[in-house]
C-alpha cells in the first residue's frame, strides 16, 4: 500500500512538473512571437523569468520541451528567439557551450536576415559578441551598435554594455583613442535604464578611460577620471572588499599622474597604498602596477638598488598574474636598473628577455587586429552568402514562373490533340476489353479442365479403393471384366505425352507464373519432375500422384525427396511449401 501510495505520489509530482513545463513553452513563445520595436523588451521578461525560477536541471528540461514544441510548430522568429534564449540560459547557469552552440547563434544570424528584421539581428549579433563567436568579440559589437543606432537605442537592454566591450576591445589593441570615443558613449547611458547598469560596468569604464589617457600621456583627464572612481564608490553601496581595492587602483593610478608630472612626493604614498591593498587581497596584477610605478621612482632617484627591487617584485606578480604588458614593464625596467649598475651581463640578459616580451606582446595586439580583420572577412563573406541565396532564389522564381508557363502551354496542345486522339483510344480501349473477356474466358475453361481432372483423380481413387475391397472378398472373380477396368483407369492418367501437353496447357493458362519460376530456381528441370511439381502445387497426395502418373506410392516419394534436394529449400521447409511459394 505504502509502495502503490509513493507511485502515484511520483506521478502526480511528474505530472506537474510536465504542465508546469507547458506553461513556460506557452507563456516564453507568446512573448517571443511579438514583433516591431517591443520585442526586446518582450524577450527580455522570458530572460528575467528564467534567471528568477529557474536552475541548471529545470532550464535543460524546458529547453527539450521547446524543442519538442519547434519540431511541431515551425516558425523562424520562434526559432531564432529560441538559439538566443538556449545560448543566454546556459551562459546563466555555467553550462560549458559547444560548438553545437555556435551553430545555433549562426543558424539565429540566418533567421533573422530571412526575416529582415534588423532589432532581431541587432540582438543576435549582441549575443554573438558576448560568447566571441567565430573570434568576432569587437566585429559583432560594433555591428549590434550600428544597427541598435539606426533603430533606437532606447528599444533595446544593456546599450551601455555595447560600448564598454568595444572601448575594452580597442584598449588592449592599444588603440587608445578610439577606446576612449567609445568609453565616453558608453557614459553617455548612465541615466538611461538604471535599473539594467551593474555599478562594476560603470566602474570598469572610468578605469578604461583613465588608463587610455595615462598611456596618451594625459595625465589631467586621467586623474579626473579615477577620481570619479573614488567619488562613485563612496556614493554606491559596493563589497568592501571590492570598495576598498578599487579606491586602492585609483589612487595608485593617480600617483602614477603626479610622477609623470614630475611630483614624485605626492605620487609614492598613493602608490604604495595601491602596493599594499593588492598584496591584502593578491591582487597580483595591481602589486605588478604599484612595483612597476615605485621600480620608476627609484630609477629616477637614482635609487638603483630599491628600484632593482621593485622592478624584479613586479616581474614575479605580473608572472603569477600571467599579465604580459606588466613582465614588459618589468624586464625593461630591470635591463636598465642593471645598466645603471654597471652588471652588462645581467642588463644584457633581461634585455633579451624584454625582447622577447615585447615582441610576444607585438604579436597578441597584432592577433588581435587581424582576428578583428577576419572577424570581418567572415562576416562579410556571410552577407555576401546570404546575398546569393537570395538571388539563387529570385532565378529559382523566375525558372519557376518560365515552367509553369511551360506547363500550360503544354497543357493547351495535349487539350487541342485530344480530341483528335479521344477515337483512337476509345477503339483501343474496346479491343483492350474484349481481348481481356476473351483471356478471362479462356482462364475459366482452364480452371473448369483442371477442376475436371481433380474430380476425376478422386473418381479414379474411389474406383481402386471398391476394386481391392472387392478383390480381398472374392466378389468381382466372375463378373469383373479387367479390360474394362483397365480401359477406365487409362482415362484418369498422364501416361502419355498428349494427356500432359493438354493438362500443361490448361495448367499454364489458370498458373502463368508457375513454370517460369520454377525454371528460373532449377534450369535442368525434366519433364518428371515438371510433371510432379505441378502435381503437387495442386496440392494432390503421393497416392493420387501415384494413380495419375501410372506408379507406385513409394516411387512418388523417392521422386519427391530427390526434388527437394535438388531445390534451394531453407531449413525445416518442406517440398510441397515450397512449391506453393514460388506463385
Amino acid at each position: 500500500m505504502f509502495r502503490s501510495a509513493f507511485l502515484l505520489f511520483l506521478l502526480f509530482v511528474l505530472s506537474y512538473s510536465c504542465f508546469a513545463q507547458e506553461k513556460y513553452v506557452k507563456a516564453f513563445t507568446a512573448s517571443w512571437s511579438v514583433t516591431g520595436t517591443a520585442q526586446t523588451d518582450s524577450a527580455e521578461a522570458t530572460f528575467t523569468t528564467l534567471r528568477k525560477e529557474f536552475n541548471a536541471e529545470s532550464f535543460l528540461k524546458l529547453t527539450a520541451q521547446f524543442e519538442k514544441y519547434l519540431q511541431e510548430n515551425s516558425s523562424k522568429r520562434l526559432r531564432a528567439r529560441y538559439c538566443i534564449f538556449d545560448v543566454l540560459g546556459r551562459r546563466q547557469f555555467g553550462i560549458k557551450l559547444t560548438r553545437q552552440d555556435s551553430l545555433k547563434i549562426a543558424e539565429a544570424i540566418k533567421l533573422a536576415n530571412n526575416l529582415k528584421d534588423d532589432q532581431l539581428l541587432a540582438e543576435v549579433y549582441a549575443l554573438a559578441a558576448e560568447i566571441d563567436y567565430e573570434g568576432g568579440y569587437l566585429l559583432y559589437n560594433l555591428k549590434a551598435i550600428e544597427l541598435q543606432g539606426s533603430i533606437g537605442y532606447q528599444y533595446f537592454s544593456y546599450v551601455q554594455n555595447r560600448f564598454f566591450a568595444v572601448s575594452l576591445a580597442l584598449y588592449r589593441t592599444k588603440d587608445f583613442r578610439e577606446s576612449i570615443k567609445y568609453g565616453e558613449k558608453c557614459l553617455t547611458f548612465k541615466k538611461v535604464k538604471l535599473y539594467e547598469w551593474d555599478p562594476m560596468v560603470y566602474i570598469f569604464q572610468l578605469d578604461m578611460l583613465g588608463a587610455s589617457h595615462l598611456a596618451l600621456g594625459e595625465y589631467k583627464q586621467a586623474s579626473n577620471y579615477y577620481q570619479q572612481i573614488i567619488d562613485t564608490i563612496q556614493k554606491k553601496t559596493l563589497h568592501p572588499e571590492a570598495a576598498e581595492l578599487w579606491v586602492a587602483i585609483a589612487k595608485g593610478n593617480i600617483g602614477r599622474c603626479y610622477f609623470y608630472q614630475g611630483n614624485s612626493a605626492k605620487a609614492l604614498p598613493l602608490i604604495n597604498q595601491q602596493l599594499q591593498v593588492g598584496i591584502k587581497y593578491k591582487q597580483f596584477n595591481n602589486v605588478a602596477i604599484a612595483q612597476n610605478a615605485r621600480g620608476e621612482i627609484f630609477l629616477s632617484q637614482k635609487r638603483y638598488g630599491e628600484a632593482l627591487i621593485a622592478f624584479k617584485e613586479a616581474l614575479q606578480a605580473a608572472i603569477t598574474s600571467r599579465k604580459l604588458n606588466d613582465k614588459v614593464k618589468a624586464t625593461k625596467g630591470i635591463a636598465i636598473t642593471y645598466t645603471y649598475l654597471g652588471q652588462t651581463d645581467s642588463a644584457v640578459h633581461y634585455q633579451h628577455s624584454y625582447g622577447r616580451c615585447q615582441q610576444e606582446q607585438d604579436e597578441v595586439i597584432n592577433n588581435g587586429k587581424l582576428s578583428t580583420m577576419n572577424a570581418r572577412i567572415l562576416f562579410d563573406n556571410s552577407q555576401r552568402s546570404l546575398e546569393k541565396a537570395n538571388e539563387n532564389i529570385s532565378v529559382l522564381r523566375q525558372t519557376r514562373n518560365i515552367i509553369i508557363g511551360a506547363i500550360v502551354l503544354l497543357m493547351v496542345i495535349g487539350w487541342l490533340l485530344y480530341n483528335r486522339q479521344a477515337l483512337k483510344i476509345k477503339l483501343e480501349k474496346q479491343q483492350i476489353i474484349f481481348e481481356g473477356i476473351q483471356a478471362r474466358s479462356e482462364v475459366e475453361k482452364a480452371k473448369k479442365s483442371l477442376q475436371q481432372f481433380r474430380t476425376q483423380m478422386l473418381e479414379k481413387d474411389k474406383l481402386i479403393e471398391n476394386l481391392s475391397h472387392s478383390l480381398k472378398k472374392n466378389e468381382l472373380q466372375n463378373n469383373f471384366d479387367e479390360k474394362l477396368i483397365s480401359k477406365n483407369l487409362l482415362e484418369y492418367v498422364l501416361v502419355t505425352d498428349d494427356e500432359w501437353q493438354r493438362f500443361k496447357d490448361d495448367f499454364n493458362k489458370v498458373y502463368p507464373l508457375f513454370y517460369p519460376r520454377i525454371h528460373a530456381v532449377l534450369s535442368d528441370l525434366t519433364s518428371a519432375e515438371e510433371r510432379l511439381a505441378s502435381l503437387v502445387f495442386l496440392q494432390m497426395s503421393n497416392k493420387e500422384i501415384a494413380n495419375t502418373l501410372g506408379i507406385s506410392a513409394d516411387s512418388v516419394a523417392r521422386s519427391k525427396r530427390r526434388l527437394k534436394l535438388r531445390l534451394p529449400l531453407v531449413e525445416n521447409q518442406t517440398l510441397e511449401t515450397y512449391i506453393l511459394s514460388l506463385v
